[in-house]
């Protein structure tokens, strides 16, 4: 029997769904799983909710894996941390767990940093694509989505995953025509990759972390510039943003 390739999709959430399930039309056949990251946000939780109700009655054979983030809003520089230690988990175990063979990153959901740190993130780990969605109008998705807002917070609030679907399919075209346009109205954006040494990569973070000052002076100074060193009177140590930049891939 011929093995069918799995593959992973990982997509942060903002307040606007169809980004999300829109990219899951677009990034190719065989997308097995589906890793949404979402942080508290009340509007986020609804959108997320949305999202897996209608995947379960459009696409009910993807795996959804929701991934919660304990904040509203990332505003800070460990906030930022902490959303990167998800993905970089997140990213790993659609991988050893879930047994994906490819992973790809759809980066246009959610707030500026969440998009530009996760692809970062995705160029670091070697993932297999990392694309954003085009839209060539205004109306496609936020007018569109404004309309049923209403109806999205129905379907957060109610009480049972079935009454869910209930009322999903109760306007289920309207729904699908939201959640799922037409890919002649928007257009897939390839975010530029390069594959990347992950043995450097590990053992780079291996050697800052056992002596930062024992590496070569030309390290030592790019990794001040990125300000994960610091530089003291007589050597170079660690700074407090490099551990928690560290602490994310350990």
């Amino acid at each position: 029997m011929k093995n069918v390739q799995k593959t992973a999709l990982v997509a942060p959430l903002g307040l606007s769904p169809p980004i999300v399930t829109a990219g899951t039309d677009s990034a190719g056949s065989g997308i097995s799983d589906l890793t949404i990251i979402a942080t508290n946000h009340p509007g986020v939780l609804a959108g997320l909710d949305f999202i897996r109700v209608a995947m379960s009655i459009r696409k009910p054979r993807m795996k959804i894996h929701p991934e919660y983030l304990s904040y509203k809003d990332i505003t800070t520089t460990e906030d930022n941390l902490a959303f990167m230690k998800c993905a970089i988990r997140v990213i790993r175990e659609a991988r050893d767990k879930q047994g994906c063979d490819r992973v790809v990153l759809n980066v246009a959901g959610a707030r500026k940093n969440m998009s530009i740190t996760l692809a970062l993130i995705g160029q670091l780990m070697n993932v297999d694509g990392i694309f954003h969605i085009g839209n060539r109008g205004i109306e496609l998705f936020n007018y569109n989505l404004e309309h049923i807002r209403s109806d999205i917070d129905r379907i957060h609030q109610a009480k049972t995953f079935r009454e869910k679907q209930k009322i999903y399919r109760e306007k289920k075209d309207l729904f699908n025509h939201v959640l799922f346009p037409p890919k002649s109205e928007y257009d897939l954006v390839r975010v530029p990759t390069f594959p990347v040494d992950q043995s450097y990569v590990k053992d780079l973070i291996v050697r800052i972390k056992e002596d930062p000052d024992a590496l070569p002076l030309s390290e030592k100074i790019i990794l001040e510039r990125h300000m994960i060193l610091e530089k003291g009177r007589t050597h170079y140590y660690l700074s407090d943003y490099g551990a928690g930049f560290l602490d994310a891939f350990i």
